[in-house]
């Protein structure tokens, strides 16, 4: 493959850049499902080669080290994960249905088992990558897009005004991490569909009708 590349370069000039971008996906697809089976320790960039059939001098010249194809695994995650959630506009309902909405699509994708894995390597090595990972945080581009519904929802009415980023945050953590760091931990409270609609549910209620009973009688 790689010399009908190389061929293809000197007949017709540089390849296109999807062309060009074509061993990388596969690297890193290859790298990520790898990653995901047999954790950090039991994953070689020698595996890797053998599997996505790339030369080892490919792969080093892309990712000098297996911590660097490991950052860009949780890169091209991230920007798989952005890649799902369409912009605000694009979510049909009132503004506190769009916030549920978007909120069900982090869950569902924060759940995706390869995401999962890649977290729970990145904790169990954090002294091998000696400083967190983009992987353990919601994306900056997905939180800008729940503060952006938030805001709505407050603009609406639906929801109380003032402390958007910190509201965003409790939900984020209420509805989406709770049961991704269970899963994480190779816990099976949420492993089902059933049971991870419960807690949303049961937990979007609780957030927004509030948990007290003060006033209810």
């Amino acid at each position: 493959m790689i010399e009908t590349v190389a061929r293809r370069t000197l007949r017709g000039g540089r390849p296109s850049r999807g062309k060009a971008q074509e061993p990388v996906e596969r690297i890193l697809e290859t790298a990520t499902r790898l990653f995901a089976s047999r954790g950090f320790a039991g994953t070689s960039i020698d595996q890797v080669a053998t599997l996505c059939g790339a030369g080892k001098d490919t792969i080093y010249r892309r990712f000098p080290s297996k911590v660097a194809l490991f950052e860009a695994v949780v890169e091209h995650a991230r920007a798989r994960a952005l890649a799902q959630v369409p912009d605000l506009t694009a979510i049909d309902g009132e503004p506190l249905e769009r916030l549920e909405r978007l909120l069900r699509m982090f869950l569902a994708i924060n759940m995706e088992p390869d995401l999962v894995s890649l977290k729970r390597i990145t904790f169990s090595e954090a002294v091998v990558f000696e400083r967190s990972n983009p992987v353990l945080a919601q994306p900056d581009p997905l939180m800008a897009r729940l503060v952006e519904a938030v805001a709505a929802a407050q603009a609406s009415g639906a929801l109380s005004p003032g402390g958007t980023d910190a509201l965003a945050a409790h939900l984020i953590h209420a509805l989406v991490s709770i049961p991704t760091t269970d899963a994480m931990l190779g816990g099976a409270a949420y492993a089902t569909p059933d049971a991870l609609e419960a807690h949303f549910t049961t937990t979007w209620e609780w957030l927004l009708r509030g948990v007290s009973a003060r006033g209810n009688g």
